[in-house]
């Protein structure tokens, strides 16, 4: 079905991973089945531009600022039926392209994906993994886990490991617009779903999240936290749905963290996870708080 692909790229200063992300896409996608390789960079002072083309990709710059103008960028480029987006900390799944853009057949899906999980540290990586597994509504996995329908419904739907159909994304008036920068893969899942389209994930594709250590994680999640309203916002603009997270599902969140990192540190044997869960929801719930739009969640 699927003759030729573009692949787009968004960097900011990537040069530490970029070399064995383009090297690993370069071994996983079929070089006959791929037209154009476009990177968005966004004004980078590191090396990443000329890594890009030194693997043959094209760089442009970005028309704006952060991942939302990024993709839109590298949308308006785009000329194949297919197009799939990476970001520069992902290293791709081996079996990703045998097991992934097949999805697309079904006329019905739109998007589909793989999963990703971190490479460390370890108890980040083990909590995701766990998450991964008790979303898919695993009979023996914290059932009382199931009600999340956000984190479940928006769980692998992220853009880095991702292949679309162009015509309809475009039909959706593109990659959402957010003043922000987060949430667009959010965003962008229930838009799809909201027009009647899927965007599938297959779960036992897992590609690796390269990852700095606890402390980057700890401040990607307050920096998500802090967009939460916005992207709330947009989410209930575009689709008319009620805000996916509230400000007080987010404090019980907190509150209950402890006991939840417990159960988790018991069920995937790494005693790490029980200081690091509630870490991440005290970070996260930080920058929700510091945010100035807070008040304005309900």
């Amino acid at each position: 079905m699927i003759s030729k692909v573009d692949l787009v790229m968004w960097t900011k200063n990537g040069a530490q991973t970029l070399p064995v992300v383009l090297k690993r896409i370069s071994e996983v996608v079929p070089q006959e089945f791929v037209n154009k390789k476009i990177i968005v960079d966004d004004a980078s002072t590191d090396g990443t531009q000329h890594i890009a083309s030194s693997f043959g990709w094209q760089v442009i710059p970005n028309k704006g600022t952060g991942i939302s103008e990024g993709a839109n960028t590298a949308l308006e480029k785009v000329t194949s039926d297919f197009f799939i987006s990476f970001e520069q900390d992902l290293l791709l799944a081996f079996d990703w392209w045998q097991k992934i853009p097949p999805l697309l057949e079904n006329p019905t899906v739109a998007v589909s994906s793989g999963m990703r999980f971190a490479d460390k540290p370890v108890g980040v990586k083990k909590m995701q993994e766990y998450v991964g597994k008790k979303y898919r509504g695993e009979a023996n996995l914290s059932s009382w886990l199931k009600s999340r329908d956000m984190s479940a419904f928006t769980l692998g739907k992220t853009l880095d490991n991702t292949i679309y159909k162009a015509k309809i994304i475009r039909q959706l008036g593109g990659f959402p617009k957010l003043p922000v920068n987060a949430g667009v893969d959010t965003t962008l899942a229930y838009k799809i779903s909201h027009a009647g389209y899927q965007w599938i994930v297959d779960y036992k594709v897992r590609s690796v999240h390269l990852r700095k250590g606890l402390k980057q994680e700890l401040d990607h999640q307050f920096w998500y936290g802090a967009q939460l309203y916005e992207i709330c916002r947009k989410i209930r603009t575009e689709t008319n749905i009620p805000p996916p997270a509230t400000r007080l599902g987010v404090i019980r969140r907190f509150v209950i963290s402890p006991f939840t990192g417990l159960f988790m540190a018991v069920q995937t044997r790494e005693a790490t996870v029980l200081y690091i869960h509630p870490l991440i929801r005290f970070y996260y719930l930080k920058g929700l708080l510091q945010s100035s739009k807070v008040s304005k969640i309900r």
